[in-house]
């Protein structure tokens, strides 16, 4: 089986290629950070409860081939789909936008992870508290869902409006892939450490 990751943690600097062109970028900020955890300890605490041969992990190159190699800030692989493709391909990729890196995830990083046929590609907008959740369909991601975590003052001033939007708001979702599992927005967005750290 080909091997698809390689781990990098110990680098000042995250380094990408994309199509023979080297990226360097700076490690992301707490904030950033701290939703990658988050996400990955969702995934991780629900394969685990639910004994599923899966595992979410942060900090590891995703190599495509000689001019392409990635890293994703979030990754789920699961061992029937290592087996089913013969090769070593996360289900899920994660990417979290930051000003510097938004243009390249949207564009060129998609198209790649498209290429390499990985089931769901998630988009996490911190500051917006949006998550956008992109499947595989003929080769190409098609938006499934996206789904957002306003803050209080993002509702109405008016109490009956106010009220009436946040009865609407969806506060958890099932991702496609795992639908027995329940993903709670104010957790992913949960930036309660920031206070710790």
């Amino acid at each position: 089986m080909q091997d698809y990751g390689y781990n990098y943690i110990d680098d000042p600097v995250v380094l990408e290629m994309i199509d023979g062109k080297v990226y360097m970028m700076s490690r992301p900020n707490d904030r950033h950070l701290i939703i990658q955890r988050n996400l990955s300890e969702i995934f991780r605490n629900h394969f685990k409860q639910n004994k599923k041969k899966c595992t979410a992990i942060s900090e590891m190159q995703l190599y495509l081939d000689d001019r392409n190699y990635v890293q994703p800030d979030l990754m789920v692989y699961c061992k029937t789909n290592n087996e089913k493709k013969n090769r070593k391909v996360p289900v899920i990729v994660v990417e979290i936008l930051s000003d510097s890196t938004w243009k390249k995830d949207m564009t060129v990083k998609m198209k790649k992870y498209a290429e390499l046929e990985i089931e769901e590609y998630w988009i996490i907008d911190p500051p917006s508290q949006r998550l956008s959740i992109y499947r595989l369909e003929g080769g190409q991601y098609e938006l499934h869902d996206t789904y957002y975590n306003p803050s209080e003052d993002s509702f109405s001033a008016v109490p009956e409006i106010r009220e009436k939007q946040r009865s609407e708001l969806v506060r958890e979702f099932a991702p496609p892939l795992f639908p027995e599992m329940t993903v709670s927005l104010e957790e992913v967005f949960s930036l309660e450490d920031l206070d710790i750290i």
